[in-house]
């Protein structure tokens, strides 16, 4: 089997602090499979960011799995510039998942496509149903305001439609060279905070994203089909990348 390079670096972030990307690296780039994406995030950054989220006390699940081949279907066909994903709640603070798809990078409940979490879809929202539930969170999210940072949680997590076509694009070429079938796309709940590695580097995140709660997002493989008699680092099919851009 050739050799492949996987290469998870958003253009023009070279200095972004807070991701790791040098396991890509290889000497030999003859064959090598060259594809851009968003930062990818270290394992480091999603345990750290995982047990700060559960500090929170939030009445949520820490993760989300979605019906990939459904979400892949939604995404192609849609016919718009961005997904924007925000944070819901019912009367009960219990956290959920809302996106809109749009040509407008901010929220427009006359013109986007609306859509809320349902089991392991996202399905058109109905009845008003999510400007209710943004509203509940707008007005819990004050409790979560970081008193050193001030931030409060995030307002919109957004992508470019053109970015996630170009990682399911990915991923599905992940899937034909390991002959690992995808299982689904997994969202994990994280909140980013300052924190030093086991090798001292400390992890020192922008103003614009420390102690906001975000995801990272990863495509799951099935390792256990007769495709794990392939000799295939673990770090080609499990990893993790960094939420899109956090709003405001």
């Amino acid at each position: 089997m050739p050799l492949f390079l996987i290469t998870c670096k958003k253009s023009g972030d070279t200095d972004k602090v807070g991701t790791s990307t040098d396991k890509n690296a290889s000497a030999d780039k003859k064959g090598n499979l060259h594809i851009d994406f968003l930062d990818r995030i270290s394992n480091e950054e999603i345990i750290k960011g995982k047990e700060n989220f559960q500090k929170l006390n939030l009445k949520s699940d820490l993760k989300i799995n979605l019906n990939y081949s459904d979400f892949e279907k939604m995404i192609n066909s849609a016919n718009k510039k961005y997904a924007k994903f925000f944070f819901l709640s019912d009367a009960n603070d219990s956290l959920s998942l809302g996106m809109a798809l749009s040509d407008d990078d901010m929220l427009n409940y006359d013109k986007d496509a609306l859509y809320i979490l349902s089991g392991d879809h996202f399905v058109p929202d109905s009845n008003g149903i999510f400007k209710d539930k943004k509203k509940k969170f707008d007005a819990f999210k004050s409790k979560l305001v970081d008193s050193v940072s001030k931030n409060d949680p995030c307002d919109m997590i957004i992508y470019t439609l053109d970015d996630i076509k170009r990682y399911f694009q990915m991923t599905r070429d992940i899937e034909k060279m390991t002959l690992h079938k995808i299982i689904d796309l997994q969202f994990e709940y994280i909140q980013f905070k300052d924190f030093t590695r086991k090798d001292g580097t400390l992890i020192d995140y922008t103003k614009n994203k420390d102690s906001r709660i975000s995801f990272a997002v990863k495509t799951n493989y099935d390792d256990t089909s007769a495709a794990r008699d392939v000799n295939i680092s673990s770090d080609i099919i499990n990893f993790y990348y960094d939420a899109g851009d956090l709003k405001p």
